[in-house]
């Protein structure tokens, strides 16, 4: 029993250089990472993300249900998502100009305009898909109305990506 006191109470076990690397980056990701999740924009970004992931994951059993998946289209994807996500930081760039440059202070609109218009076109495409996956009967029926059109748009480029096979 002593030798796993001792054991336990040594620092060799953590004076290890993977340990002091992980410490080290604790200490300096946590606080930025607290610092960020205080933040308005942080949680609005994560809204996004998340919705553009769920986006992906409908549209994805959409396609493979539609028979109308490629593996093509889906990587050209890839870009468009990490431009999605990336346009957020443009609207904060532009927040920080209109500040400094024009002493306009009104910190947030742009970042939010953009973001929020970016939230409000993924959700749309995401509950489309899902309705199109066969997910519809989880979906209200006035949301579906609402979303009519860009269920009519996806369908027309499933039966379009399908004669191009």
């Amino acid at each position: 029993m002593q030798r796993y006191i001792r054991a336990f109470l040594s620092l060799d076990s953590l004076a290890k250089p993977a340990n002091v690397g992980a410490a080290w980056i604790g200490a300096v990701v946590a606080p930025w990472f607290d610092s960020l999740s205080t933040s308005g924009k942080f949680w609005a970004w994560i809204l996004l993300f998340a919705i553009v992931m769920s986006d992906w994951i409908s549209g994805t059993a959409s396609a493979k249900r539609n028979e109308s998946y490629r593996s093509d289209y889906g990587n050209a994807a890839v870009l468009r998502t990490v431009l999605l996500l990336f346009i957020p930081f443009i609207g904060w760039l532009l927040d920080k100009v209109s500040m400094t440059v024009f002493e306009i202070n009104q910190p947030g609109v742009a970042y939010y305009a953009l973001t929020g218009a970016l939230i409000y076109h993924n959700w749309v495409s995401m509950t489309a898909n899902c309705a199109r996956a066969g997910w519809e009967r989880w979906i209200p029926n006035k949301v579906l109305n609402y979303v009519g059109s860009e269920i009519k748009a996806k369908a027309e480029r499933a039966l379009k990506m399908k004669n191009l096979l």
